[in-house]
Order: C-alpha cells, then structure tokens, then sequence
C-alpha cells in the first residue's frame, strides 16, 4: 500500500501559498480532513504554522486568514525594540522579537497549540489512508548541539518516542529564523532551537521520507507532494537570447556585510531544491524506473521568473512589470498588506498557469524544466494519479 507523504516547505508569510494550493487541492475543508489524505506530514517554519492549522482543523480558507490579517502578521513578526530597530537597517542585524513571535503564535493557535505532539494519536485523532495515525513531523535546529531536531507525534523502531512539546513551541522552534530575522534562539524545556532551514531542512521533505524508511516502509511504496514557499529565479547572463536588464540576474558586488547577508539568505532560499530532486531519485530508482521521467514525487511551488515566447524574454502573464520586480525584491517577511496582496496574485496566477510552478529539476541556462511540470495544472493532474 502506497506511504503518502505531504512536505512543507519554510518561508515565512509566502506560506500563504501552500494554503492557497491545499485549498485549490482538496477544497476548503477541515484540515483534519485534509491530513487523512497522508500518512505523514512533514513541516518546518512558514510551513509548519500551515501545518499547525491543518492540525488545530483550520480549512485552508482559515489558515490564509492567518497571513492575511495583518493582527496576525504583526503579531508573529514582532518587532524588537526602537533602539534595536535603528540597528536592524543593517542586513545582518535582527528585525523581529523570538519571545514575541511565541507570544503571537500563542494567540494564533489558541488553547489547541498547548496540545503536546505527543497526544496526536489513538481513537480521536486523524486516521491515514491505511488504517494508521497521521504521523505529524515539525523540523528545527539544536541550537547548542548544532544537529537537526526532529519533534513527532510518533515514536521510531529505532529508539525515538513521540515528542511531548507543545503543539505551539515545536513550531515557535521551527519558524525561527537567525541572524537578519529573529533575535534570539527559542527555548523550551532547557533546549534552544533555531529554524529547521539551518540544518538544511527549509524543504524538509527528505527528513519526512528517510523517517519513514528507518521505520521499515519501502521506499518503493512511497509517494511524495511537496509544496514550496515560492523562489526567484531570473535569466542568467549567458542565456540565450539575452534579457533586459529588468529580467536579467544580476552579480552583486562582494564584500564582507554582503557576503554575511547572502549566507543567512542561501539557506533558507535552497534554489537548487535538493531535498526534491534526491528523494525523487531514491524512489524512482527503488521501483526500478528510470529516474529521468517522473515519477512518485510532485513538486508544488511558483517560480518568480520570466518565460520565453517568441524569442523573447517577458514578463509571465497576470503579473505587471511592477508586480513582477516587487516579487523579486520581496523577503520572507512580507509583513505590509500590499506585500501580502502581491503574494497573493502571485499565487492566482500560478493556479492558472501563469506564472511557471517549479520543476523538480531545472535548465540553468534556459530556465525550463529537465525534470517535472513547469505547469500546475499539469502537477496537480498527475498528483491525482498518485
């Protein structure tokens, strides 16, 4: 029997795209009823505040309230201080409150969010496709011990029990995002944590999938959506036909502020998407299938890039020229409605294939794709028969 595996990406308030997509998917119902479509559900930051609603039964209507209303925003991204804000000009220095932000998530997901992790089985939880509990997977970092961490609902054969933090703190851990964003690690029950993205988990879905094989599921019976956040990617120098300077990529001069800048920056950012391409190939390759088609892996994200027609590089459809640079300016924390009103367009325009949904493997040079649907139509059709 097929092991279905949902995957949320990071992303701070570009989130709000995976709501948008889990609604298009399943319709606007409870996200319990959503997670009985899997059989684990895999998260970290901006992804796992989507994943705590589907838990706490938001519909995905709910859940993108939670972005849109700008009591939430705010209250998730808080800021720090007046004097520490002066400083927070600066690319390196942190703009946002950690004990804010829990104070806000607190108030986000209510009473639900004190529920440990742990409780999330038996008779009165969420039953997969094959009979069993949901299995409920928030990833982050051990601060002190530089590792990942790992917070189930589950336990493991190999010796891992289901976690007792609280529904709210596991995604606290996961949504904290160092340096340029938040202020210090969070804590809870004597640990500290930082985003899941700094141990290399913003898509965090090859932890979700090797978790279920070092459980002793067959990587030959899994099948994989995982749902992105939204990336930039525009027209390399050497593409030809060449780009305006509009839609070109452009090099940064180095120095040490901006090198700084760019570290904290790439590993949220992953614009290579690894963690896809892998776990398209180890499950491909354990079905003995040819792992250049596709294959038990869908990939869902929008791609912030322009497409070629007739021999020219142009904006994709539904998006102004002002819309389309505004996106590829815009950060994780995109905190102002208007902000929050341009990711959504973004999101209405890749349902209706406008803007390009992210490959699982892309063409540096020419921007298409290698491997996967570089239309949601067509990866949403093929999830379908999966």
């Amino acid at each position: 029997m097929a092991h279905r595996v949902l995957s949320l990406d990071g992303g701070g308030a570009w989130a709000l795209l995976q709501a948008i997509a889990l609604r298009d998917l399943f319709g606007d119902l409870p996200g319990r009823q959503i997670l009985a479509n899997f059989d684990l559900a895999v998260a970290n930051s901006g992804g796992s505040i989507v994943l705590g609603g589907l838990v706490e039964n938001m519909t995905p209507s709910e859940i993108i309230g939670l972005f849109d209303q700008p009591a939430n925003r705010q209250a998730i991204f808080a800021e720090i201080s007046p004097i520490e804000n002066l400083l927070s000009h600066i690319p390196i220095f942190p703009k946002y409150s950690t004990a804010g932000k829990l104070v806000g998530l607190t108030k986000v997901f209510g009473a639900g969010g004190a529920q440990p992790l742990s409780a999330l089985n038996g008779p009165t939880w969420v039953q997969s496709p094959s009979g069993k509990d949901v299995k409920i997977l928030i990833v982050a970092l051990d601060y002190d011990a530089m590792r990942a961490r790992f917070f189930r609902s589950y336990g493991t054969p190999h010796g891992a029990t289901a976690d007792n933090v609280p529904l709210v703190q596991a995604v606290h851990a996961s949504s904290d995002a160092p340096i340029e964003f938040f202020d210090a690690p969070t804590q809870w029950n004597g640990y500290r944590f930082w985003d899941g993205a700094m141990a290399g988990l913003n898509n965090p879905l090859l932890a979700g999938v090797i978790d279920l094989m070092s459980d002793g599921v067959a990587a030959s019976d899994i099948v994989a959506l995982s749902i992105g956040t939204g990336t930039v990617k525009l027209v390399p120098p050497q593409a030809a036909p060449p780009a305006s300077a509009q839609l070109a990529q452009q090099r940064t001069k180095s120095s040490t502020l901006s090198d700084l800048n760019k570290a904290a920056g790439c590993i949220t950012d992953d614009p290579p998407d690894m963690a896809t391409f892998a776990v398209h190939v180890i499950l491909a390759s354990a079905r003995g299938a040819d792992p250049t088609l596709p294959g038990p892996v869908v990939r869902l994200s929008p791609v912030v890039r322009p497409i070629l027609i007739g021999g020219t590089w142009v904006v994709p459809p539904h998006l102004d020229a002002a819309q389309f640079q505004a996106l590829t300016q815009l950060g994780m924390d995109a905190v102002e409605q208007d902000q929050v009103e341009l990711i959504a367009a973004l999101g209405a325009s890749w349902l209706a294939d406008g803007v390009r949904n992210q490959p699982i493997r892309m063409n540096s040079d020419d921007l298409s794709s290698s491997l996967g649907e570089e239309l949601y139509s067509a990866a949403k059709a093929r999830w379908k028969t999966l």
